[in-house]
């Protein structure tokens, strides 16, 4: 909605049909429960109305014809009220080529209904500028704000009088902060201003980046909880930043109840200021009991092991004997030295706990394993900095895990080719190359087996996977390391020929690869003649759209079975 009437002098108002979205596309945005719509900004101003979606004419009350006729009827639904403030967000966007953005009034059969709109620019060719958008129904949401100011002003009575710094919040959105109390501010020394939502309440209290991410994944963790289960947050303890620079021990808890959190803060600084002497004398044995399953160490500023656990013996092989006093340089993978040494660094320039670093070390045996560690500086009793305390962790499953799903990710499980995304991923990946203006020549063999159902049908499907695996096997074998080769489907393949410009390379390779294909199987005491028919395309002659060589491939491969299967053609 980006066509003002006021403005028509500077934007005048016109629509096309040349750029339409493709029908599959075009159902995909009508069934969704937002308001769709594309209009381009042309160089003189004018705009064209590329596509509006049904959900969109209907929240507007209008027709489609009548607004391809007259689009200055979108402005004409506006509330007079808001129109004004939407004409002049609307004008920025386009001044600035930034994101719109405007909340406000529809008047459709004197019905107001709230909605929010939000598009992107786009530029095209020309200095032209295409506005993709979305527009939502917030009316539910508008209602439930109006219902919220109706009680604030009694729940601020109730919560302005207790002795202990509380904030209501509401849920959803960008966390609002609906009201905090006198206490909330003269504890942490902040102004209402200061502090209007969540967010802005994390960046004051937590300035640390690192810091400020691990509470709000805590927080956030735990008010999910509260809202599936009991309603509340239980205690839990943070370090606050206050105004005037100090930090504050508070227990923060919640109480989740129609839409909104009651979170209160019970400052607790003096009393843990009594205990500072008691945990700085544990600190170090604390430390080391935590994670009692984990290989627990200590480094001196050299990076040399001072200490380390019983339990480095079954995690790794090693007497803890046998590593003290040596550089961790012993047992660290060379690629992850680097990665370590920044993290100790971390650790002392930071002065504070530092984790998740992931690494590879030596077991005894010379295999490589991997762990996580997270460590935190070390002091003697006279507060000085000695070196470091951590645990590590064996993640060596999980790593190993990782690999093999993000291996079934790209690779086809049966055949060990790629499956049929990751091929076509490569190929977009192409596109760009193939669109430079010197492209290199391709050509896509499209490889169909023929009948291959028969022998799932007849043999089974054991039979079928093995077939499928010695055929993809000779496939990858008769093709040029250069080559790309992938199964798209349960017998089909697509392969890749790079730096092929003729037909008859393209078509020698094609006739190599099915002589290897149509070779006999044999599969204990049953004897197979495979057959597949194979369709050839080239960017020369077809095209540099990979999707134009995929098509022209399948088509030359149909002929190939239209005319009695198991041989190759050439696309037309």
């Amino acid at each position: 909605m980006t066509a003002p009437r006021a403005l028509k002098q500077d934007f005048p108002i016109m629509t096309t049909q040349t750029a339409q979205l493709s029908v599959a596309t075009q159902a995909l945005f009508d069934r969704l429960p937002v308001g769709t719509y594309a209009v381009e900004v042309q160089p003189d101003g004018r705009l064209l109305f590329h596509y509006v979606s049904d959900r969109w004419l209907q929240m507007c009350g209008l027709a489609r014809d009548a607004l391809m006729a007259d689009p200055g009827l979108a402005l004409d639904v506006i509330h007079p009220d808001d129109r004004d403030a939407m004409l002049q967000a609307n004008l920025v966007a386009h001044q600035t080529q930034q994101p719109f953005h405007w909340e406000g009034r529809l008047q459709v059969q004197e019905r107001d209904t709230w909605v929010a709109i939000s598009s992107n620019p786009r530029r095209l060719e020309e200095n032209r500028t295409l506005w993709e958008g979305v527009m939502i129904d917030i009316s539910a949401y508008k209602k439930l704000e109006s219902d919220l100011r109706d009680s604030q002003a009694s729940l601020q009575r109730l919560l302005e009088h207790l002795p202990i710094a509380t904030s209501v919040v509401e849920l959803g959105g960008e966390g609002r902060v609906l009201f905090s109390n006198a206490e909330f501010h003269r504890t942490f020394g902040y102004t209402p201003e200061e502090v209007p939502t969540v967010e802005a309440w994390f960046a004051l209290a937590y300035p640390d980046p690192g810091h400020r991410a691990a509470v709000r994944a805590l927080w956030y963790a735990a008010q999910q909880k509260a809202m599936a289960g009991p309603g509340q947050i239980e205690p839990m303890e943070f370090k606050i930043a206050c105004k005037d620079g100090t930090v504050r021990d508070v227990v923060v808890s919640a109480t989740i109840d129609e839409g909104v959190m009651i979170v209160s803060f019970q400052d607790i600084t003096q009393q843990k200021r009594t205990q500072a002497e008691l945990r700085l004398s544990e600190h170090k044995f604390r430390t080391l009991v935590e994670d009692a399953y984990a290989v627990i160490y200590t480094l001196n500023l050299e990076g040399e092991f001072q200490y380390l656990s019983p339990n480095l013996f079954t995690l790794l092989g090693y007497a803890p004997e046998e590593l003290s006093g040596l550089h961790f340089a012993n047992i660290v993978h060379p690629d992850d030295m680097a990665h370590c040494k920044a993290f100790m660094q971390r650790v002392y320039a930071s002065n504070t706990r530092q984790g998740n670093l992931e690494y590879r070390v030596r077991h005894r045996n010379g295999e490589w394993h991997w762990h996580v560690t997270n460590a935190s500086p070390l002091h003697d009793v006279d507060g000085q900095l000695i070196g470091m305390i951590g645990n590590a962790h064996d993640i060596s499953e999980r790593k190993a895990r990782e690999t093999r799903m993000s291996r079934q990710a790209t690779y086809d499980e049966l055949t060990g080719l790629l499956n049929r995304a990751a091929f076509f991923e490569r190929l977009d990946q192409l596109a760009s190359v193939t669109q430079a203006e010197n492209p290199p020549s391709i050509g896509l063999m499209f490889i169909d087996l023929d009948n291959f159902k028969q022998i799932n049908d007849t043999h089974g499907h054991a039979a079928g996977d093995r077939v499928l695996q010695i055929l993809a096997a000779r496939l990858q074998s008769a093709l040029r390391s250069s080559d790309l080769c992938g199964r798209i489907g349960g017998d089909e393949f697509l392969s890749l020929l790079y730096g092929v410009s003729d037909a008859d390379t393209a078509t020698r390779i094609a006739v190599q690869v099915l002589q290897q294909l149509v070779e006999p199987i044999t599969l204990g005491e049953l004897s197979l003649l495979p057959s597949c028919s194979i369709g050839i395309a080239l960017s020369s002659r077809h095209g540099r759209e990979i999707s134009e060589l995929v098509r022209h491939a399948d088509k030359a491969m149909y002929r190939v079975k239209q005319s009695g299967r198991n041989g190759v053609c050439l696309a037309e």
